[in-house]
This record gives C-alpha cells, structure tokens and sequence, in this order.
C-alpha cells in the first residue's frame, strides 16, 4: 500500500516489547523508511561525515551521543527522497529533549498524520522475552526459547539452525542487564509518554501478540488518518 501524504509513526516501547517486528511490518504496508537511530549512526560514521566523526568521538569513549546530535542526524535523514511521504522513528525520540526537538522540525509540522504508539510490556514479559533469546555468534541469527527454538542440540546447548555454532547469550539478554536497561528506559520515556499525551497524539497498544498488536496500530491509522490510498 502506498499512501499520498505524509505519514509519520513513532515507536515507543520498553527493550523486548517487538518494535523491530512492529517497524518492519508497518514499512512494508505503508511504504514508509524505517529510520533507527544506530542504523543512522552507523551510516554517518560509515561515511564519514562531519555528523558521523563528531557521533564517533563519543561513542570511541563510551559515551552517550548528545541530544542535538543525534537530531542534526534526524533532521539529514528526512531530506532524502524515500521521506517524501513520511517516514517510521524507531529508538528516536528516547527522552523528553529529543521529543521536544522532534515537534519542532518542519517536517513534523507539516503531517497531519502523525501517530505515537506506545506497545505496552510488563517488565516481567519484557524479562521473560529478552532472556530466552539466543545468539549465533558466527551467522549472527537469532533465536528464541518461546517462539523460535533451535532443531538441535549438543552437550544440553543449543546449536544454530544455519550453520550449526553453539548459540550464546549476549550480555545485553542476561537478566541484571535486562532490569538495568527497564530501569534507564522507565526514567528517560515517563516524561517523554505524557509530554506525547497531552499532545493527543499517543496511542498505547497492550496487545502481546505479534498479529493482534499489529492490527491495532493499522486499525487506530485507518480511523484517523487523513491519507488518500493508491
């Protein structure tokens, strides 16, 4: 489906609640850019750009990119021609400053169709997802002891379908690291979750399924927004 006007959908959600899933569905329905913000970090730096080395300074140190950087980036992300008709953020805006800063772009101002779906997890689902994935360090597939299970084993460990490496578990889905990443999420998106929902404009999806979550978002869209359909 390809749709006239412009369209733009935030993603918000605590780690483990599907927005990958989510972004890559919506895309391929409205035909609208997926922008991630590592995607456009890593891109910037690929590049080379002035954007990317000033991104790249932080990061070499470990350090989290400034807000009015990582904006800088949005705002040349969305003059390319694939955001003519509206574009899909994913990991933008993370905090309160960020959603600010969003709003206050042209190219916000000009939609009307603009959409913030939040896809609502407990922290013991968002736990119970995150840990039970696994990871191929040599196919880099991944994997998940609820919905995507590995056919074989050795020695009581999970082997990768593709090319048979034992799987792992990355730091980021052991458990303590799970809560401290709920912990940061809970206190950068509370403000940035009511700031959207005085604007009118936030949506809160608590669906848990895949397919039911996904025709909720295209639901709330087709009631409200103002686009023509090819």
């Amino acid at each position: 489906m390809t749709c006239k006007g412009k369209l733009i959908i935030i993603l918000l959600g605590p780690p483990g609640a599907g927005k990958g899933t989510q972004a890559k569905l919506i895309e391929n329905k409205y035909n609208i850019p997926h922008i991630s913000t590592g995607d456009i970090l890593r891109d910037a730096i690929d590049k080379n750009s002035t954007l990317g080395k000033n991104a790249n300074d932080y990061m070499h140190k470990g350090e989290l990119v400034p807000d009015d950087l990582v904006f800088d980036l949005i705002k040349e992300r969305v003059e390319n021609p694939d955001c003519k008709y509206g574009a899909l953020f994913d990991g933008f805006p993370r905090n309160l400053a960020q959603a600010k800063m969003l709003m206050n772009i042209q190219y916000v101002k000009q939609s009307k169709n603009f959409f913030v779906f939040l896809i609502n997890i407990s922290d013991d689902e968002a736990i119970r997802r995150l840990s039970n994935r696994r990871y191929c360090p040599k196919c880099k597939s991944i994997y998940n002891l609820i919905h995507k299970i590995p056919e074989r084993k050795k020695n009581g460990i999970y082997l990768c379908d593709n090319c048979g490496t034992e799987l792992i578990i990355r730091d980021d889905d052991k458990v303590e690291t799970i809560k401290n990443r709920l912990k940061v999420y809970h206190e950068s998106a509370e403000h940035m979750i009511n700031f959207f929902k005085e604007l009118s404009v936030l949506h809160i999806i608590t669906n848990s399924i895949e397919q039911d979550v996904f025709r909720d978002i295209t639901r709330i869209i087709e009631a409200e927004s103002t686009l023509e359909k090819d």
